[in-house]
């Protein structure tokens, strides 16, 4: 009797116990191919490029989503550097999670070959044209040679510097201590005088100078090399 009363729990714990299929999961990789995709359908540039993905956690586990994932989020504008992408599922098992990507853009830059300091004059000897990664760069990196060519550093800047627009400055045409023609323009006449120049200065700016003559100090336009005109 106890023997048959044995069998009958057993088979009823048999009968009560649920036969589960084993539960499905989202891949990550299937994820990090989304974004990937979304990101390349999104990136506005004609210059080659490359998209990583950063790894999630390796333990997430997602519900396999039955529908195609979506985009909930995005950068509004995605670009060189970093991005955020929302991904979604709306299939019977929601969910949602956030994954980024870095973005590189690789374009032809002018570089530094060596090193130089701030103030001195950049000369050919000192360029050279790589590819290079720009998306730290925000923009600010120039294509020819020429637009730096006899142009002063801004700065120290080191060697494989990327070139950019702020990172040098015209060199001045007339320097501090230097001996000037002061040109005085009226309506019917002009007057030329000597004079000295109380600072640097590039073509175009206002400057300090002093006429030897009469040992005034005037404001006065550079012109060029050597010559400042005052108005």
């Amino acid at each position: 009797m106890i023997k048959n009363r044995f069998t009958l729990i057993a088979l009823g714990l048999a009968l009560v116990t649920p036969c589960r299929a084993e539960d499905k999961f989202q891949s990550l990789d299937s994820i990090y191919g989304f974004v990937k995709e979304t990101i390349e359908q999104s990136v506005k540039t004609s210059a080659e490029y490359e998209v990583s993905v950063l790894p999630l956690d390796d333990q997430l586990k997602l519900p396999e989503c039955t529908r195609p994932l979506e985009v909930f989020k995005a950068t509004d504008l995605i670009k060189a550097g970093r991005a955020t992408i929302g991904v979604r599922c709306n299939a019977d098992k929601k969910w949602s999670i956030f994954a980024s990507a870095v973005i590189k853009v690789y374009e032809h830059v002018v570089i530094l070959t060596q090193a130089v300091q701030r103030g001195e004059i950049i000369t050919a000897q000192h360029l050279a044209i790589e590819k290079r990664d720009v998306s730290k760069c925000r923009g600010d990196f120039i294509v020819q040679t020429e637009q730096v060519e006899n142009k002063q550093a801004a700065r120290n800047l080191p060697a494989g510097f990327i070139l950019g627009a702020r990172s040098f400055v015209e060199p001045p045409m007339v320097k501090r201590k230097d001996k000037i023609t002061i040109s005085s323009a009226q309506p019917g006449f002009a007057i030329q005088m000597s004079g000295i120049a109380m600072m640097d200065g590039v073509k175009g700016q206002l400057i300090k100078v002093k006429n030897e003559n009469s040992g005034r100090i005037v404001g006065a336009t550079v012109i060029e090399p050597g010559l400042v005109l005052v108005k």
